[in-house]
């Protein structure tokens, strides 16, 4: 199996993809990837505080 010539930016391409295509999706993954943990710990944060402290406004059912 011939390898494929680098790209004229020198990149090797990753499957049928140019490689900043490839990490952009990557990024966006990682992003959603710690939104949905920065929200997991927010929900985990306001559980807690209804627990200590109950009633009052809740932000994170609200939204």
């Amino acid at each position: 199996m011939r390898s494929r010539e680098p790209l004229p930016d020198g990149l090797d391409s990753i499957g049928p993809f140019h490689p900043y295509l490839v990490w952009m999706g990557v990024a966006i993954l990682d992003l959603f990837i710690i939104a949905a943990v920065l929200a997991l710990l927010a929900m985990l944060g306001d559980t807690v505080e209804d627990a200590i402290w109950p009633g009052g406004f809740d932000v994170i059912r609200a939204l």
